[in-house]
Protein backbone atom coordinates (compact mmCIF):
# COMPACT_ATOMS: atom_id res chain seq x y z
CA UNK A 1 0.00 0.00 0.00
CA UNK A 2 1.56 3.53 -0.60
CA UNK A 3 1.98 5.86 2.22
CA UNK A 4 0.65 9.75 1.41
CA UNK A 5 3.75 12.18 0.85
CA UNK A 6 3.08 15.95 1.30
CA UNK A 7 5.56 18.76 1.04
CA UNK A 8 6.58 21.04 4.16
CA UNK A 9 5.75 24.51 3.13
CA UNK A 10 8.70 25.52 5.09
CA UNK A 11 11.62 23.16 4.62
CA UNK A 12 10.17 21.36 1.23
CA UNK A 13 11.12 18.37 1.73
CA UNK A 14 8.92 15.61 1.00
CA UNK A 15 7.29 13.54 4.26
CA UNK A 16 4.95 11.19 5.04
CA UNK A 17 1.28 12.62 5.59
CA UNK A 18 0.98 11.34 9.03
CA UNK A 19 4.20 13.27 9.98
CA UNK A 20 2.98 16.76 9.11
CA UNK A 21 1.09 19.11 10.69
CA UNK A 22 -1.91 20.23 8.73
CA UNK A 23 -3.80 23.93 7.61
CA UNK A 24 -6.77 24.61 5.63
CA UNK A 25 -7.45 28.04 4.53
CA UNK A 26 -11.07 29.35 5.56
CA UNK A 27 -11.78 32.62 4.01
CA UNK A 28 -9.52 34.62 5.95
CA UNK A 29 -8.26 32.41 8.42
CA UNK A 30 -6.29 29.55 8.30
CA UNK A 31 -7.06 26.72 10.87
CA UNK A 32 -5.11 23.77 12.17
CA UNK A 33 -6.45 20.71 11.46
CA UNK A 34 -5.52 17.78 13.62
CA UNK A 35 -7.29 15.58 12.32
CA UNK A 36 -6.67 15.92 8.54
CA UNK A 37 -10.37 15.69 7.43
CA UNK A 38 -11.29 19.22 6.87
CA UNK A 39 -12.62 20.59 3.80
CA UNK A 40 -10.45 22.99 1.72
CA UNK A 41 -7.11 23.53 0.30
CA UNK A 42 -4.22 21.36 2.92
CA UNK A 43 -1.37 22.79 4.00
CA UNK A 44 1.38 21.35 5.61
CA UNK A 45 4.08 21.71 8.11
CA UNK A 46 6.75 19.51 9.26
CA UNK A 47 6.41 18.84 13.09
CA UNK A 48 9.85 20.09 13.80
CA UNK A 49 10.81 22.57 15.76
CA UNK A 50 12.58 24.43 13.21
CA UNK A 51 10.12 24.53 10.81
CA UNK A 52 7.09 25.55 12.84
CA UNK A 53 8.73 28.25 14.16
CA UNK A 54 9.70 29.81 11.07
CA UNK A 55 5.93 29.90 10.18
CA UNK A 56 4.80 30.77 13.36
CA UNK A 57 7.69 33.67 13.72
CA UNK A 58 6.89 35.83 10.74
CA UNK A 59 4.36 37.01 8.04
CA UNK A 60 6.53 35.36 5.28
CA UNK A 61 4.41 33.57 2.92
CA UNK A 62 5.47 30.23 1.70
CA UNK A 63 4.78 28.37 -0.99
CA UNK A 64 1.15 28.27 -2.37
CA UNK A 65 0.11 29.37 0.29
CA UNK A 66 -1.87 33.06 0.46
CA UNK A 67 -1.43 33.64 3.84
CA UNK A 68 0.95 34.12 6.21
CA UNK A 69 0.66 33.10 9.96
CA UNK A 70 -1.30 36.19 10.85
CA UNK A 71 -4.15 34.61 9.68
CA UNK A 72 -3.81 31.57 12.14
CA UNK A 73 -7.20 32.02 14.67
CA UNK A 74 -5.96 32.20 18.40
CA UNK A 75 -6.89 28.31 18.80
CA UNK A 76 -4.71 27.35 16.07
CA UNK A 77 -1.21 28.94 16.94
CA UNK A 78 -1.64 27.62 20.54
CA UNK A 79 -2.01 24.63 18.80
CA UNK A 80 0.81 24.85 16.41
CA UNK A 81 2.90 26.24 19.47
CA UNK A 82 2.28 22.99 21.42
CA UNK A 83 3.68 20.94 18.11
CA UNK A 84 6.64 22.79 18.41
CA UNK A 85 7.36 22.31 22.30
CA UNK A 86 6.37 18.59 22.16
CA UNK A 87 8.70 17.80 19.65
CA UNK A 88 11.98 19.28 22.03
Amino acid sequence: MAVPLRTCLVCRQRVEKKALCRLVQLGAKLLYDSKFRAPGRGYYICRKTECLSLFLVGRRRFGRLPLGSEALDLESRTLLQSESKNNN
